[in-house]
């Protein structure tokens, strides 16, 4: 037959007493992750302060340390009044170039009988076939210039003789 519940009781105390060595230890592991991890992040922390107060202390010398352009020149040659007007001057020409672009209507330009950029649309093969034509072009041009340019040569060589 199956085991006795004296049996049973002792095994489930067994298990129990397991268990719980089992949970204490796993509860003792977590603890120590969680320390180390806090530990982790604060030395993350730590070295991204260190890197964050590098960088800016780097850029603070390097703005204290670096010539000053032409237009921190001309702001301290002008008086108060005046040293934001190249700075206005570009606002002003922004905002005109904006309302002109704004105000113009859409025109359209005609060249003959055709709309300025609407050209019909070519396929790769008419490109092709339009350059093996310009190709050949060239070359019988090239070949009748030459035979030109030999025929003038020979005529100019039997006048002079």
């Amino acid at each position: 037959m199956g085991a006795s519940s004296d049996q049973i009781e002792r095994q489930i105390a067994e298990v129990r007493g397991s268990l719980e060595a089992k949970i204490v230890e796993l509860r003792d592991r977590g603890r120590r992750r969680v320390r180390t991890a806090s530990r982790l992040a604060l030395v993350a922390l730590g070295a991204g302060a260190a890197v964050g107060v590098a960088v800016v202390g780097i850029f603070l010398v390097r703005r204290l340390t670096r010539p000053p352009t032409r237009a921190e020149r001309l702001r301290r040659l002008l008086p108060r009044g005046l040293a934001g007007l190249p700075l206005d001057l570009r606002h002003a020409r922004r905002r005109a170039l904006g309302r002109l672009q704004r105000d113009v209507p859409p025109v359209r330009m005609y060249v003959g009988d055709r709309q300025v950029g609407e050209e019909p649309r070519v396929t790769q093969w008419e490109r092709l076939v339009v350059r093996a034509a310009q190709a050949a072009g060239t070359a019988a041009a090239g070949a009748l210039a030459s035979r030109l340019a030999a025929a003038l040569a020979d005529a100019l060589r039997s006048r002079r003789e």
